[in-house]
C-alpha cells in the first residue's frame, strides 16, 4: 500500500510541477492540457496502473499543494472530494465533473477565495448548498453543479458572486423560488436551472440585461410572461422556459430578440402568436407546442432561412399554410404541426426543404391529394399524415403516385397515413417498392380494398404493421414470416378469411397480434405457443371453433380476447398457467361445463368476461382470490347455487354482472356489493336481498331458528324449583314438550329443534359429559350478551307480572352462570353434583325471598 501511494505521489508531484510551470508562463488551458497529457505518456514506471485506472479516491494530501492553481480530474471514476482541497488556497480552477463523487460538497470548497471556475457537474453530490455559499468565493465566474442530487433552496447569498458569468443548477432537486439577490448578478450571461422543482415568478431574471441564455425548463414556475422581455434583454439569444406553468399570452415584443433558440412548449399559454415578426434571421429552433394557442401561424415563420427545428404541435391553430413555392426553409430538418385545426391543401413549399428528416401534419383537417413531390425529400425518415382528409386521384393512372415517389426516400423508416379517405385498391407494386428500411407502417382506416400484397415480405426491418379498418379480403400471406423483427401486427376490422397461417408462428418477437372482426375460421394453430414474446392476443369476432390447449402455455401473456367466436368445450384447468394475465374475455362463445376453480390462481387478473356461454355449476369460491379484479361478468349462463361470500373481499371490483343465471340465496351486502345495482342480478328467480336490488326479501330463517333454540335451552336448563310461578311455567313447558331429562345431561343435541319439534329422548345422567357437536356453553354464551328477557321464554314474564321481573331475571342469570360452570372443558374445573344441588337450593331460596319481598303486604281483618 505504501509503495502504491509513493507512486501516486510521484505522479501528482510531477504533474503539479508542470501545472506551476504553466501558470508561471501564463500558458492557456489547452497548452496545460497538452503538457499534462505529454508527461503522462512519458511515464513508464506505473506498476499499479494508477494513471490507467483513473478511479478510486482523491488522496487527502492533495491539500499539501499550496501553489496548485488548476486541478482537472474530469471524466474519470473518482468517488470522493476530500475536504483538504480547501487548503489549496491558490486554486483557480477545480474541474472534477463527470466522476462518481458523492456525499455533501465539502464546505471548504466554498472557502477557496481564488476560485474562478468550479465544475462539479454530473456526479452524485447530495445535501443542500450553504446559504452563505458566495461569502468567500466572490471571484467565481463559472459555477456548474449540473446533474447531481442536490436539494433545498438556492442560496440567498448567490448575489454576492457578482462576477458570475455562467451558473448551472440544472437537473437537481432544488425547491422554492429564485432569491431576489440574483438581481445583482449584472455580469451573468448564462443561467441554467432546468429540471428542478422551482416555483414562483421569474420576473427578476428578466431584469438582468446581460443575459444571453435562460434555461429554466422542467420546473413549476408560473404567472404571465413579462410584456417587455426583449426590451430589457437585448442580448438574449436562447430562451427555454418549456414544461412549466406559465399562463397568459406571448409578449408582443417576443420577435424583437434575435433568438437562436426559443422554446415555450408545454405551458398554458393562450392567444395568438404575435404577427409583428421583425427578426428571425438567426432563428434555428422554435417550439411553441402543447399550449392553447390559436389563430393562424404567421407565414413569416416559414421564411426563416436558418430554421432547422419547427414545432407548433398540439395547439388550436387554424387556417392554412403557405401552398406556394415562394416560401423557403432550406435548412429545415423537422417540422411537427400535428394536433391542430389546420386546413387546406398539402403545403407544397415543403419540397424546398431537401434536408427534411421528420414531417408530421397528423390530426388536422388537411385535404386534397398527397403530392408526388414528397419523393424530393431524399433524407426523409419520419412522415405522419394520419387523421386528415387526404385522398388519392381515384381512377387516375397516377392514383398512387405519392406512394411510388416515396420509393426515393431510402432512409424512410416511419410512414403513417392512417385515417384518411384514400379510397382505392391497394397498389401492390407501389407498396412493394417502399424502402426496405421501413420499421413502422400504418395504413389503417383508409378505405382500402384488395388483398394484402405478398410484397409485405420485403419489409424485413418492420416492427409495427397496421392495415386495420379497411375492406381487405383474402388471407394473410405466408411471406409474413420474413418479418422477423415484427412486434405489432394490426389487421382487425377487415374481411380476411381462412385460417391463421402457421408461418405466423415464426415471428419470435411478436408482442401484439390483433386480427379481430374478420371472417377467420378453423382453429388457432398449436404452434402459437412458439410466440414467447406475445403479450396481447385479440382474435374476437371471427368464426374460430377450435381452441388449442397450447394457448394456455403462453405463461407471460397479458391480454387475451377470444370473444364472439364459436369455441366449444370446457374451460381447461391449465388456465392457471397464465400467471401474468390482466385481461381475459371468452364471452359469447359456446363454452360449457364448470368454471375451473384454478381461475382463482390468476392474482393479477383485472378483467374477466365469461358471459353469454353455456357454463354450469356454481360460481367458485376461489374467485374471491382474484384480488386485483376490477370487472367480472358471468351473465347469461346456467350457473346455479349462491353468490360466494368470498367475493366481498374484492375491494377493487367496480363492475359485476351475474344476471340471467339460476342463482339463489342471499345477495351479499358487504364490500363492493354495496355499489352494485339491480341490473347486476336480474333474471335469477332464487336470489333475495335488499329491495334496492329489486329482489324479494330473504326469510331470516337462521335468526329465527337461533332464537327458538335459545328459548328451548333456557326453558329446559331451569332447575326443578317446586314453588312459585317459575316452577309452574317451566313444568308446563316440559310437560307440553313431553321431554324427560336429568339435571346433569347438558348434551345440547338432545334439546334443539330440527324443525318445529323436539325429539323426545330419555338420557341417563352423564356427569360432566358434553356432546361434542354443539355445547350448551356456546349457546348460553351467545345468550348472555343481551338482556335475558329477550332470549328467555316469554311465558316466564307475563304482562301482569312486572313487579317480579327483576327477581326472575336474577334467578335465571344465576342458573345460567351455574350452567356455564358445569360446562368447563376440564373435569377438575367443573363442580360436582352435590355442589350443583346446593347452589340450586341457594338460588331457589334467594328467588323466593325476592318474590316475598316484592309482594304487597296483607292485612288480616279483625273479627268482630
Amino acid at each position: 500500500m505504501a509503495k502504491t501511494y509513493f507512486h501516486l505521489l510521484f505522479i501528482i508531484l510531477t504533474l503539479s510541477s508542470i501545472l506551476n510551470l504553466a501558470f508561471t508562463t501564463k500558458l492557456n488551458f489547452t497548452t496545460d492540457q497538452s503538457s499534462l497529457l505529454a508527461i503522462k505518456d512519458h511515464i513508464t514506471f506505473d506498476p499499479d496502473h494508477i494513471l490507467a485506472k483513473n478511479c478510486g479516491v482523491i488522496p487527502s494530501w492533495i491539500g499539501n499543494f499550496s501553489k496548485l492553481e488548476q486541478l482537472r480530474l474530469a471524466f474519470n471514476s473518482f468517488t470522493n472530494l476530500p475536504k483538504e482541497i480547501g487548503s489549496c488556497r491558490k486554486l483557480k480552477v477545480l474541474w472534477v465533473g463527470d466522476n462518481q463523487l458523492s456525499g455533501d460538497i465539502p464546505s471548504t470548497v466554498f472557502n477557496l477565495s481564488s476560485l474562478e471556475y468550479l465544475e462539479l457537474g454530473y456526479n452524485h453530490f447530495s445535501g443542500s448548498l450553504p446559504n452563505d455559499m458566495c461569502k468567500n468565493i466572490s471571484n467565481i465566474q463559472f459555477l456548474h453543479l449540473t446533474s447531481n442530487k442536490l436539494q433545498g433552496r438556492l442560496p440567498s447569498s448567490t448575489g454576492k458572486c457578482t462576477n458570475l458569468q455562467e451558473i448551472s443548477f440544472g437537473e437537481n432537486k432544488f425547491v422554492g423560488g429564485i432569491p431576489t439577490s440574483f438581481g445583482r448578478l449584472t455580469k451573468l450571461k448564462k443561467f441554467y436551472a432546468y429540471n428542478n422543482t422551482l416555483t414562483g415568478l421569474i420576473s427578476l431574471i428578466f431584469n438582468i440585461s446581460s443575459l444571453e441564455l435562460i434555461s429554466i425548463e422542467g420546473n413549476n414556475f408560473s404567472g404571465d410572461l413579462p410584456i417587455d422581455i426583449c426590451d430589457k434583454l437585448r442580448m438574449l439569444r436562447h430562451l427555454y422556459i418549456n414544461k412549466n406553468d406559465f399562463t397568459g399570452s406571448i409578449p408582443r415584443d417576443i420577435w424583437n430578440c434575435s433568438f437562436v433558440g426559443l422554446d415555450l412548449s408545454f405551458n398554458y399559454l393562450t392567444g395568438r402568436v404575435p404577427r409583428e415578426i421583425d427578426n428571425l434571421n438567426d432563428m434555428m429552433y422554435l417550439n411553441m407546442g402543447s399550449n392553447s394557442l390559436y389563430g393562424e401561424i404567421p407565414h413569416a415563420i416559414f421564411n426563416s432561412t436558418k430554421l432547422q427545428l419547427l414545432y407548433m404541435h398540439d395547439n388550436k391553430f387554424s387556417g392554412s399554410l403557405p401552398s406556394y413555392f415562394d416560401f423557403w426553409l432550406p435548412n429545415l430538418q423537422e417540422m411537427l404541426l400535428w394536433g391542430n385545426k389546420l386546413s387546406g391543401g398539402f403545403p407544397s413549399f415543403i419540397s424546398n426543404s431537401s434536408d427534411l428528416i421528420a414531417l408530421s401534419l397528423a390530426h388536422n383537417i388537411f385535404s386534397g391529394f398527397i403530392p408526388s413531390i414528397l419523393g424530393n425529400l431524399r433524407h426523409l425518415m419520419f412522415l405522419d399524415l394520419s387523421n386528415n382528409k387526404f385522398t388519392t386521384q381515384s381512377g387516375s393512372t397516377d392514383q398512387w403516385g405519392f406512394l411510388t415517389s416515396l420509393a426515393n426516400c431510402k432512409r424512410l423508416n416511419l410512414l403513417y397515413i392512417s385515417s384518411n379517405p384514400l379510397n382505392g385498391i391497394l397498389h401492390a407494386a407501389a407498396f412493394g417498392n417502399l424502402s426496405t428500411s421501413l420499421e413502422r407502417l400504418d395504413f389503417s382506416d383508409c378505405q382500402l380494398r384488395g388483398k394484402i400484397p405478398i410484397e409485405i415480405g420485403n419489409f424485413t426491418n418492420m416492427t409495427i404493421f397496421g392495415l386495420s379498418g379497411n375492406e381487405l379480403i383474402g388471407s394473410l400471406p405466408i411471406t409474413i414470416e420474413r418479418l422477423q423483427r415484427l412486434q405489432l401486427l394490426h389487421l382487425f376490422n377487415n374481411e380476411l378469411h381462412g385460417s391463421i397461417p402457421h408461418a405466423l408462428c415464426n415471428l419470435q418477437k411478436l408482442f401484439e397480434l390483433a386480427m379481430s372482426e374478420n371472417d377467420l375460421s378453423g382453429s388457432i394453430p398449436s404452434c402459437i405457443t412458439n410466440l414467447t414474446s406475445l403479450r396481447r392476443l385479440y382474435l374476437d369476432s371471427n368464426k374460430f371453433s377450435t381452441l388449442s390447449s397450447s394457448l394456455w402455455g403462453l405463461n407471460d401473456i397479458l391480454e387475451v380476447n377470444l370473444s364472439s367466436n364459436a369455441f366449444r368445450g370446457s374451460l381447461p384447468v391449465t388456465i392457471q398457467n397464465l400467471r401474468s394475465l390482466i385481461y381475459l374475455d371468452l364471452s359469447s362463445n359456446k363454452f360449457s361445463g364448470d368454471i375451473p376453480t384454478t381461475l382463482g390462481d390468476l392474482q393479477t387478473l383485472q378483467y374477466l368476461f365469461l358471459n353469454n356461454n353455456k357454463l354450469q355449476g356454481v360460481i367458485p369460491e376461489s374467485l374471491g382470490s382474484l384480488v386485483s379484479l376490477l370487472s367480472l361478468d358471468l351473465s347469461n349462463n346456467s350457473l346455479s347455487g349462491v353468490i360466494p361470500q368470498s367475493l366481498v373481499k374484492l375491494i377493487y371490483l367496480t363492475n359485476f354482472n351475474v344476471s340471467f343465471n339460476k342463482l339463489k340465496g342471499r345477495i351479499p351486502i358487504e364490500g363492493p356489493f354495496r355499489n352494485f345495482s339491480a341490473q347486476s342480478f336480474m333474471g335469477n328467480n332464487g336470489l333475495c336481498g335488499s329491495s334496492r336490488l329489486q329482489v324479494p326479501p330473504c326469510k331470516n330463517s337462521s335468526l329465527h331458528e337461533h332464537k327458538s333454540k335459545t328459548i328451548v335451552v333456557l326453558e329446559f336448563v331451569l332447575p326443578t324449583i317446586v314453588n312459585g310461578e317459575l316452577f309452574h311455567t317451566m313444568n308446563c313447558s316440559m310437560q307440553r314438550m313431553g321431554l324427560g331429562m336429568t339435571l346433569t345431561d347438558f348434551g345440547i343435541s338432545k334439546l334443539l329443534r330440527e324443525s318445529d319439534y323436539v325429539t323426545q329422548t330419555i338420557t341417563l345422567a352423564t356427569i360432566g359429559y358434553m356432546a361434542p357437536e354443539i355445547t350448551l356453553k356456546s349457546w348460553v354464551c351467545m345468550s348472555l350478551h343481551k338482556d335475558v328477557s329477550e332470549v328467555a321464554d316469554i311465558k316466564l314474564f307475563v304482562p301482569n307480572d312486572e313487579q317480579f321481573i327483576s327477581a326472575k331475571k336474577d334467578g335465571i342469570l344465576s342458573i345460567l352462570k351455574l350452567a356455564l360452570n358445569c360446562c368447563e372443558e376440564h373435569a377438575e374445573q367443573r363442580p360436582n353434583i352435590g355442589d350443583v344441588v346446593n347452589s340450586l337450593k341457594i338460588i331457589k331460596t334467594k328467588y323466593l325471598r325476592s318474590i316475598e319481598a316484592t309482594r304487597p303486604s296483607r292485612i288480616t281483618p279483625r273479627r268482630s
